[in-house]
């Protein structure tokens, strides 16, 4: 499924970690704000920093579509800067988003649309914090014509220091929340990030194991 065919729109804010109200199972989960169903989440066994909610009796065999809203971008107040191109976080979104349906077709169909067997994915990329590189004389190509979002020129002139990922997945037609993931940190295994460098790809290489993931569990219920 062409991007196109997706609402690509980036809801760009910053967010505090205090002040925010929900049931928690550990209270050493970040809370940025961007879930909105108040479970109770219990840590990931074998990934550090990462917790999640699965409802009891989870049932996915009768889904056979997959909607993915528009993934949101959170930038943290305490992000050293906070200047990246609108344009170029929307290149990444979109790109983040790509990966996502890469991962999930032809198995599972994305769709545009809410509808019957459809769950639905809502997404953000939170707490990204990100300081700016020493200015160099280098060309500017627009993102619009970049193939690959994580390879800009834009993108050369801001380091990422620290972004995590959450995730809610919900019934299309009733709502309900089936699953949630709050990953503190975008380290996959694999990554760029193991060798004490975080970089923009580490972000695509956390939502494809997650992806993974999921759709290993999408399978195993059929």
């Amino acid at each position: 499924m062409k991007l196109c065919k997706l609402r690509n729109v980036i809801l760009i804010v910053g967010l505090s970690f205090l002040g925010i109200q929900s049931t928690w199972a550990d209270s050493k989960v970040p809370q940025s704000g961007f879930i909105d169903a108040e479970v109770a989440l219990t840590p990931i066994p074998d990934k550090a920093g990462a917790y999640r909610y699965l409802k009891p009796e989870l049932g996915l065999k009768k889904y056979n579509y997959i909607m993915i809203e528009p993934i949101e971008v959170w930038l943290h107040p305490d992000s050293e800067y906070k200047g990246i191109q609108p344009d170029t976080l929307k290149a990444l979104a979109d790109g983040f988003t790509q990966a996502l349906v890469d991962e999930l077709e032809p198995d599972y169909t994305v769709v545009g649309n809410a509808g019957p067997e459809t769950l639905v994915i809502r997404l953000a990329i939170t707490g990204l914090k990100t300081k700016k590189e020493r200015r160099r004389l280098i060309g500017y190509l627009p993102v619009v014509f970049v193939l690959s979002a994580l390879n800009t020129d834009a993108l050369k002139r801001v380091s990422l220091i620290d972004a995590g990922i959450e995730a809610e997945v919900v019934d299309s037609v009733s709502g309900e929340t089936l699953a949630v993931l709050v990953d503190s940190g975008v380290i996959a295994p694999g990554s760029e990030s193991e060798n004490g460098q975080l970089s923009w790809k580490d972000i695509e290489m956390s939502l494809r194991f997650y992806a993974k993931r999921f759709k290993a569990q999408l399978d195993a219920s059929k």
